[in-house]
């Protein structure tokens, strides 16, 4: 698993945690955005990605199929009570 952090312009916007798969060809990622397996990524990703980025204890996240923009074509989780505003983190995953 690969993490990066970007700082993003929007204003007052919460941490959004966007998870993108490695093997995943460009057709495969748009035809499978509106089908993630988000409780698994809630249960398995979520957690380390809190732990190595020393997020705040309690932080929370929600997901969102319009976390990216106003249309479904980037979901991802919005983070609350991180101390982290105004970052986007991509999370790539490598194998199964």
């Amino acid at each position: 698993m690969e993490i990066k952090r970007e700082r993003h312009k929007l204003r007052h916007s919460n941490t959004r945690v966007f998870i993108h798969h490695s093997e995943e060809t460009l057709a495969e990622n748009l035809m499978n955005r509106g089908d993630r397996p988000q409780e698994l990524y809630r249960k398995h990703i979520l957690p380390k990605v809190i732990q190595e980025l020393n997020l705040r204890e309690g932080t929370k996240a929600k997901w969102s199929q319009y976390a990216g923009c106003s249309c479904p074509c980037s979901p991802g989780f919005i983070l609350s009570d991180d101390g982290l505003y105004k970052t986007h983190i991509h999370v790539t995953l490598k194998g199964d």
